[in-house]
């Protein structure tokens, strides 16, 4: 069974087990959950730890929306969120080349190379990763839901997930490669999707990788897991801002090609990396932030 369909199938014990979860202050894996900081109606569920807990609700009806407390972060700083999605045991491994899964290895440089621009940029770096809320489907509830709580909580936040593709099309990514998935259920904020392509265009036709740009993904079924449905990371934190994308740098198997190695793509990879933090500086400028970025543009 696939890590996407043994995640669709574990769906329905979770929402079974619902009723079970932890105990008011503690996370769903037993650790102490943030003394909450907003009113609301009463949150049955909590994940994660000190600046990264998140309460919320969870019924597995509706699940591209997020019941969840909203996180206000107290900064002046525009926030950036950058996530760590997969997993090292077979619950999301994310693509596989030669015989090894690369996900988490790609995802964590693509999170490490993009924290440290944003932050010389001015920003204040949120990096969530699957590890801190458990590598199972509990996990990604509290994970995603997280994600969503600082969407609700603050103005203006910007989540990016840089990724790297697997090389088998299917109905619901028939053309494999550069993409930046969206949102198909809110909104779009397509002058933040454009700013960022305008930044990341010179990287694409440098490298010759192509660039399908931004599109919604999935739509084909409504089943919570599967390849073919909305992707709840995104469609949950978009219902409380449009500005949250899952870049797929290109197919993993060309990116270790043209690398030498998919370790190797930290370098390979650096002018992307500046792009991307450049072009969400851009809208942080846009939308009123004061950054020593915005000043220099204006020169």
């Amino acid at each position: 069974m696939s890590s996407k369909a043994a995640r669709a199938v574990s769906l329905a014990l979770a929402v079974l087990l619902g009723g079970c979860a932890a105990p008011a202050g503690q996370s769903a894996a037993g650790s102490s959950a943030a003394a909450a900081t907003v009113d609301g109606p009463p949150w049955r569920m909590s994940a994660g730890d000190g600046a990264y807990a998140v309460r919320y609700n969870y019924t597995g009806q509706r699940w591209w929306h997020a019941d969840v407390q909203a996180i206000p972060i107290d900064t002046a700083a525009p926030i950036a969120v950058l996530p760590m999605q997969y997993t090292s045991n077979g619950e999301q491994p994310g693509a596989m080349v030669s015989g090894r899964h690369v996900g988490r290895i790609w995802n964590t440089i693509t999170q490490q190379e993009l924290a440290r621009r944003l932050r010389a940029l001015g920003f204040h770096v949120l990096l969530p990763t699957i590890q801190m809320y458990g590598e199972s489907l509990a996990g990604f509830q509290g994970f995603e839901h997280f994600i969503a709580g600082v969407h609700k909580g603050n103005a203006h936040v910007q989540t990016m997930l840089l990724t790297a593709d697997a090389h088998d099309p299917n109905d619901t990514n028939p053309k494999p490669g550069a993409q930046m998935l969206v949102t198909a259920t809110q909104p779009r904020q397509r002058a933040w999707e454009a700013r960022i392509q305008t930044r990341i265009a010179p990287f694409y036709a440098r490298t010759g990788l192509g660039n399908l740009g931004p599109r919604p993904r999935g739509g084909l079924s409504m089943k919570e897991g599967s390849a073919s449905a909305w992707h709840p990371l995104i469609e949950r934190a978009a219902e409380y801002g449009g500005t949250v994308a899952i870049m797929e740098v290109g197919r993993a198997i060309d990116i270790e090609r043209a690398a030498g190695g998919i370790e190797a793509g930290r370098e390979w990879a650096a002018e992307l990396f500046d792009s991307v933090a450049l072009g969400m500086a851009d809208y942080a400028c846009a939308v009123g932030y004061k950054l020593a970025h915005c000043a220099a543009r204006a020169m």
